[in-house]
């Protein structure tokens, strides 16, 4: 007999969960209390970081640290197990966009936005796979983006070609780990109601066209990416590895149909 899903399906677990500080982050956190997990959240503001985990119940270990300076990841991989013991759970949720045209690129710009949004969670992957590996299975869930490997938008390249390249990250690794039982995957918004996607929400023309676009009739919250995160994490996804899984919406199957 099936009898559902636990109600607290990561009690027990612990989980990591880069850009913890707001937007998407904040929002995975929030569902991760929740769901009984142990958490560690990182980011460049402290105090942001401070915010969502007085807001939890049980609180949350905080760990400041900017993923775009060199031996940051690996300073916070190891600050992680010191402070939680294990780790069950990888969200390498932390990113920023470039809106640059491709022609006016500097290299530092294009070294700072990769380390962040490509290297720190490749890296970071690849400590935690090991070290979940060693522990019998776990789970890593990486952001990417449908702005990459499914959209194209103008003036957006860089931050299309980290996406792409989180996208390749996830499908390797998601082969390397599986024989050890670590799941690897990938949750694809589009347009998400956070600071990033400001100026986009607060012009009535903009947010209207896009909308437009779009299924479901709306664009997207936190909540919605959060949901998608926690069933990669969680056992609802004990056999789903691999995976590229675009919330968005109907945003991409609108404009491919």
């Amino acid at each position: 007999m099936n009898e559902g899903l636990p109600i607290h399906p990561l009690a027990g677990r612990t989980a990591l969960i880069t850009g913890g500080g707001r937007g998407i982050g904040a929002s995975i956190a929030k569902l991760f209390a929740t769901a009984g997990a142990r958490l560690a959240l990182t980011g460049r503001s402290e105090k942001s970081l401070r915010k969502v985990a007085d807001s939890l119940q049980d609180g949350a270990v905080i760990i400041p640290s900017d993923l775009s300076r060199d031996g940051e990841t690996e300073r916070l991989f190891d600050a992680t197990l010191a402070r939680l013991g294990q780790l069950d759970i990888l969200v390498n949720n932390v990113g920023a966009l470039n809106f640059t045209q491709s022609q006016k690129l500097t290299e530092a710009e294009a070294d700072d936005l990769w380390r962040l949004n490509a290297r720190s969670p490749l890296i970071l992957a690849g400590r935690a796979a090991e070290h979940m590996a060693s522990r019998g299975g776990g789970s890593i869930v990486n952001l990417s983006s449908v702005i990459g490997s499914e959209r194209a938008i103008a003036n957006q390249t860089l931050y299309g070609a980290t996406k792409a390249a989180v996208d390749g990250m996830t499908l390797a690794m998601a082969a390397e780990w599986g024989p050890k039982g670590v799941r690897v995957n990938a949750v694809r918004p589009a347009v998400t109601n956070t600071d990033m996607s400001a100026p986009i929400f607060a012009n009535p023309e903009w947010k209207n066209t896009l909308t437009a676009q779009y299924a479901l009739g709306r664009l997207g919250e936190p909540e919605d990416i959060a949901q998608a995160v926690l069933f990669f994490a969680s056992p609802a996804s004990s056999f789903v590895t691999g995976q590229l899984l675009s919330v968005d919406g109907g945003w991409i199957s609108t404009l491919v149909h």
